[in-house]
């Protein structure tokens, strides 16, 4: 059974996952607003701050329900993406997640950092299972699934709409059992040495 508990703080290693505030307007242009960034993650990017600030501040809103999970990505005291929980399937306690960085943070571990992070918080929470997706043109995503735990379930084909087009997506997931076991593996691991 699912313990919705909303957009809590995380803090990891490195990262600092927290709400999104009014005063994240120009950093969050930075990535809605980048046709590059956005890409994979967007309809289309936002084309000024005001179309930006709009969604910003529902987002803001939307943190009264406490079953909304949206965070800021802070790494190195710089807001640099968002990582999120949505499409939850309460029959199934089931919920997706979907993430996105500025560019010069990329290829650094972070993504992966962020998504192991709300694995754990999901799972916690008393989800059974988590899925994320991605474009095939994007296989850095499906690289930090992986990193992340997740296996492969396959292609979906027009599963997604980016860009303004229909395209296929490639889907990955974890169950709770299979964290469960690899959690208990990490810590045999760490006795033994």
């Amino acid at each position: 059974m699912i313990n919705h508990v909303g957009t809590r703080e995380i803090k990891t290693e490195r990262l600092f996952l927290r709400r999104f505030t009014e005063n994240d307007l120009d950093d969050y242009f930075v990535w809605t607003g980048s046709a590059e960034i956005s890409r994979f993650i967007m309809e289309k990017p936002y084309s000024n701050k005001e179309e930006a600030k709009k969604t910003l501040l529902k987002i803001i809103e939307s943190y009264q329900s406490m079953d909304y999970y949206m965070w800021g990505i802070v790494f190195e005291n710089e807001l640099i993406g968002f990582c999120c929980g949505n499409e939850i399937n309460e029959d199934i306690d089931c919920i997706c997640i979907g993430y996105g960085i500025k560019k010069q943070y990329w290829n650094r571990g972070i993504t992966t950092e962020a998504v192991k992070a709300l694995i754990d918080y999901f799972f916690t929470a008393g989800f059974n299972r988590i899925f994320a997706y991605h474009n095939p043109l994007n296989p850095a995503s499906g690289k930090v699934m992986l990193k992340s735990g997740m296996t492969f379930e396959g292609r979906i084909r027009g599963g997604s709409k980016l860009a303004g087009k229909i395209c296929d997506c490639l889907q990955y997931s974890i169950l709770k059992e299979d964290w469960l076991k690899n959690k208990e593996c990490s810590s045999n691991k760490v006795s033994h040495q």
